[in-house]
């Protein structure tokens, strides 16, 4: 008999998309890796457990305002945020922007005592219900391509294998990295974050294999998680 899993988060179903998940114990792909993570374990504990909101950092910030202009210029509509205007010339030019594309593209993986939530970049979905999926990353090529090359990194497996579940045969994964340079959002000269207008393709090429291993990985972590939240709870009782 399997034990009853307790997260921090429950599954809201706010595009009324699927009832029958609707508050079941859930968690995100960036929660199932900020937890596997030495480097970011104690930010998940602070808050997803204390329920403390933690500011975004400067490379997820900007990551975020390139993946909103993608969006958003797919739709022939422009959100600059806080993107410089060469930022914006290199996501008009450098990035493709195909037709029958769905951008945050809702995945929901019902796993039956959870569910993963996310939201996948780039969905391309073509004829006989062959897709490409795609995730965008602003990233220093040369130090992290390896890592999304590899299999440690699941984020596109993890969609894909959702896609498959409902009856479409993936043709290709990948990750659409775009080159950053810079350190930091308030800095000058060579400190300034922004594009350097390099681009790469990363193949993650998916398999069914994959796709179950990834399960099996987020399974696994969700029941540590269930574990501690337990013991969390038990001294820091959630309050109405």
């Amino acid at each position: 008999m399997s034990k009853e899993i307790f997260l921090p988060k429950t599954f809201d179903d706010r595009n009324n998309s699927r009832p029958e998940c609707k508050d079941r114990p859930k968690i995100s792909y960036s929660q199932y890796s900020s937890y596997s993570s030495e480097e970011y374990q104690d930010d998940y504990y602070v808050q997803y457990f204390s329920g403390i909101p933690l500011p975004s950092g400067d490379f997820a910030l900007y990551g975020g305002n390139c993946g909103e202009f993608i969006e958003h210029y797919a739709k022939g509509e422009t959100v600059q945020g806080i993107l410089s205007a060469e930022d914006v010339e290199i996501l008009k030019t450098k990035v493709d922007y195909p037709d029958n594309c769905v951008y945050e593209d809702e995945i929901i993986v019902d796993c039956g005592e959870f569910v993963v939530e996310g939201y996948a970049d780039r969905t391309w979905y073509k004829e006989n219900k062959q897709i490409e999926v795609r995730d965008y990353k602003t990233l220093n090529i040369d130090k992290k391509s390896d890592y999304y090359a590899s299999e440690e990194y699941s984020q596109t497996a993890l969609y894909c294998y959702q896609k498959e579940k409902e009856g479409y045969k993936v043709v290709n994964a990948e990750v659409f990295g775009l080159g950053r340079k810079g350190s930091s959002l308030s800095g000058s000269g060579n400190f300034k974050m922004r594009l350097s207008g390099e681009t790469v393709i990363i193949p993650t090429p998916y398999t069914h294999e994959r796709g179950e291993k990834t399960i099996e990985d987020i399974r696994k972590v969700v029941h540590q998680i269930s574990d501690e939240y337990k013991i969390f709870l038990k001294y820091f009782p959630k309050r109405n």
